[in-house]
């Protein structure tokens, strides 16, 4: 009897202490369904019109060798420009081989940045020009959204150095040729998260800087170890970029004509013609300007009117060699 009462004690004792478990466990089952069911909520209501900013180029541009210019050398009619970034995947592998292509021009409208409202304008050009945001600006990081949103391409309007110091005051984010390589590369990592979505970068002023071969050298290495090209502006008749650019196998061009120096409309009918003018002799060009009514009402008139002509509008990285 002693033995069946023991048992009898034991079932009743372990009777509730299963009951606590079992509901236990139903609690942590239903609080993991709540979560699940949250997090498919979350999921389903997420954001959809936007990726998330990010320094990683959409595309990617494959350098082939390149050699110096010599100075004053012309550009080769057929052959300078080749590795269009979609020609390359995102893994950077071979280009398909190249095929011969029409007269191409593409158009970069700098100092984009202050006003989304302006950008909107650029923004509604047909064909799509390239656009180049200046950082920490109001609007820079909505402009390149935007920008990416209509499909168009994003650059860094990095600012640089000028000739005279006094241009720089109230400005922010300037690379100058007297910071020290690590300062230089902090100041650049800055300035790349202000704009997000960018696949290559040109300065924005500039002047000494692109004249100094030290300071070039810097920014051209961490432009490369990036994946990012370097449109030189041509601010000064003294850069080196073109020189150093080789040197270290940088993807890199250079801008042909700028627009707008003059902002009578004949004049800036004049320098989209001879935007034209040189992509027929060289096979492409690079024309910047910027965000002027005069400059943007001349461009409407003649971006349709390049079509007709054979001429290829297209991104600014479809010229980068």
């Amino acid at each position: 009897m002693s033995g069946a009462r023991r048992q009898v004690r034991k079932t009743r004792t372990t009777r509730p202490t299963r009951r606590r478990a079992l509901v236990g466990r139903g609690r942590v089952a239903l609080v993991s369904v709540a979560v699940l069911a949250l997090g498919a909520t979350a999921f389903w209501f997420r954001p959809r019109h936007l990726p998330a900013p990010s320094l990683a180029p959409p595309r990617s541009v494959v350098p082939g060798p390149r050699v110096a210019p010599a100075p004053h050398q012309a550009r080769p009619a057929d052959g300078a420009v080749r590795a269009a970034p979609a020609a390359a995947g995102r893994e950077g592998a071979a280009p398909a081989p190249a095929k011969r292509r029409g007269l191409r021009v593409a158009i970069v409208i700098d100092d984009l940045g202050d006003s989304l409202e302006t950008a909107k304008e650029v923004l509604a050009l047909e064909p799509a020009v390239t656009i180049a945001v200046i950082p920490f600006r109001s609007a820079s990081a909505a402009v390149a959204a935007a920008a990416v949103a209509g499909g168009r391409e994003v650059i860094l309007h990095l600012p640089l150095e000028p000739a005279r110091a006094a241009a720089m005051e109230g400005g922010q984010g300037f690379l100058r040729t007297a910071m020290e390589p690590a300062h230089m590369e902090n100041q650049l990592e800055r300035d790349l998260r202000a704009v997000p979505y960018i696949v290559g970068v040109n300065g924005h002023m500039g002047s000494r800087f692109t004249s100094d071969p030290r300071a070039m050298r810097t920014l051209l290495g961490a432009l490369r170890a990036r994946g990012l090209f370097f449109l030189d502006s041509k601010t000064s008749s003294e850069s080196v970029a073109a020189e150093i650019a080789a040197e270290l196998q940088v993807p890199f061009a250079e801008r042909n004509v700028f627009l707008d120096h003059d902002q009578a409309p004949a004049a800036v009918a004049k320098a989209l013609a001879r935007a034209a003018r040189v992509a027929r002799e060289e096979g492409a060009a690079i024309a910047i300007g910027h965000p002027h009514p005069v400059t943007l009402a001349a461009l409407a008139k003649w971006l349709p009117e390049a079509a007709r002509q054979g001429i290829e509008v297209v991104p600014v990285s479809a010229l980068v060699r």
